[in-house]
């Protein structure tokens, strides 16, 4: 369609692709069931303990080798992958998920179950990546940070939803039931994208020496850097949410069940809010968002010591975690915008980092000697680390753009 033609609103442009809704929906399926086989593990541990007559610890480290596997592995499986257009793509990384969590419901050994973990964690960043910018490539540039908002809901569901579903049917079934539903829903989900998900023409596929070479700009290492700090900042204090509201703020297990459902709340209102802000004024929201994550941290330190006012805290929090998630994928596809599959990839590969980071940095200041009550404050400071850097991005970009506009005249 030439520009004369192009739908001069909003409504007319939705229009183009039809149905829209139904794919952007399925892509937020297939993220809730990538999320959730993440997050679920953690529930099913003492489980997993039990079954396999291991320790704790042991256990303990399936979370945190999928992590790293997602990490590192991550990016050079998207490379892999980029030869593939990307709804071809996401199929075959569906198909191996499904696999992934098939090996794992059969897994009858520690060893077993990890090699299965670690065959799923191989498609966590890739298809991730690839069922963003899919949805982004199916919505007019005026709404891409709502598409954006939309898709990443499912992995808020995973974590209030998902996660605790399945460690409820692994309680009450034993794990292997867990990993036996994940993997018919990951192929519910893989028969809706062949049916639903049609991009709007024709794919070609990406060509990775292009996304390489998109990703050397030093604008999209500065925004994954922003994840990196912010993620860090948030589960300095979120990794200890649970005993922090136990000891510091006197909630009972129940309730502290009960609380952490409204960070799920927070949410999913923060991903309306985070779409919004993305579409209107995406530097400026950023920066807001980043100094209030870090002021909500400080205050936390007062707060959690009232139960009313340490619900409330947790409320903000999940608000501000989940509008900051579009928010800094849309910051991470504009920085790298010949790069959308690999930046988006290595972005949520960041997510992952600063989630490791900040577990590492809240867990050797309570080995230091600092108590529960404290890591909200050292959180802030982690946290407070993100604003400069969005800060002076958002100072280049405008720069660069303003000499680019110059140069055209």
């Amino acid at each position: 369609m030439t520009p004369s033609a192009a739908p001069s609103t909003p409504q007319e442009r939705l229009s183009l692709v039809p149905g829209r809704t139904a794919a952007l929906a399925v892509l937020t399926a297939c993220l809730f069931v990538v999320g959730t086989a993440e997050w679920v593990m953690v529930g099913l541990l003492p489980q997993l303990s039990a079954d396999l007559h291991r320790p704790l610890p042991a256990v303990g480290s399936l979370v945190t080798w999928y992590a790293l596997v997602v990490t590192v592995a991550g990016p050079l499986v998207t490379l892999a992958m980029l030869r593939l257009p990307r709804r071809r793509a996401l199929l075959v990384l569906l198909g191996v998920f499904v696999a992934g969590n098939l090996a794992a419901a059969s897994a009858g050994g520690l060893g077993t179950l990890a090699t299965a973990r670690m065959l799923t964690a191989l498609t966590h960043s890739t298809a991730f990546a690839v069922a963003v910018v899919i949805a982004v490539t199916m919505t007019p540039v005026s709404l891409r940070g709502r598409a954006i908002a939309v898709v990443t809901a499912g992995w808020n569901l995973a974590t209030v939803l998902g996660a605790p579903l399945g460690t409820w049917l692994g309680d009450q079934f034993g794990r292997r039931t867990t990993f036996w539903a994940i993997s018919g829903l990951a192929g519910a989900v893989l028969c809706a994208v062949t049916v639903l998900v049609r991009p709007p023409a024709p794919e070609e596929a990406p060509r990775p020496r292009g996304e390489v070479r998109g990703m050397l700009r030093p604008r999209a290492a500065l925004v994954l850097a922003i994840i990196v700090v912010a993620q860090a900042g948030l589960f300095t204090t979120y990794t200890y949410i649970a005993p922090l509201l136990r000891q510091v703020s006197g909630f009972t297990d129940s309730a502290v069940t009960t609380v952490l459902a409204l960070f799920g709340l927070g949410a999913v209102a923060g991903n309306i809010l985070g779409g919004h802000l993305t579409d209107r004024a995406p530097w400026a929201g950023l920066c807001t968002l980043l100094t209030a994550l870090a002021a909500v941290l400080a205050a936390f330190t007062l707060t959690s010591e009232i139960q009313w006012t340490a619900a409330a805290t947790v409320l903000v929090l999940g608000v501000i975690t989940a509008a900051l998630i579009p928010l800094l994928q849309d910051r991470a596809l504009a920085a790298a915008p010949e790069a959308p599959t690999l930046v988006t990839a290595i972005s949520a590969s960041a997510f992952n980092l600063g989630v490791a980071g900040g577990s590492q940095l809240g867990g050797q200041a309570l080995t230091t000697g600092l108590l529960l009550h404290d890591l909200p404050w050292v959180a802030a400071l982690a946290a407070a680390g993100a604003v400069p850097l969005a800060a002076a991005t958002a100072r280049r970009t405008r720069i660069t753009a303003a000499t680019a506009a110059t140069a055209r005249q």
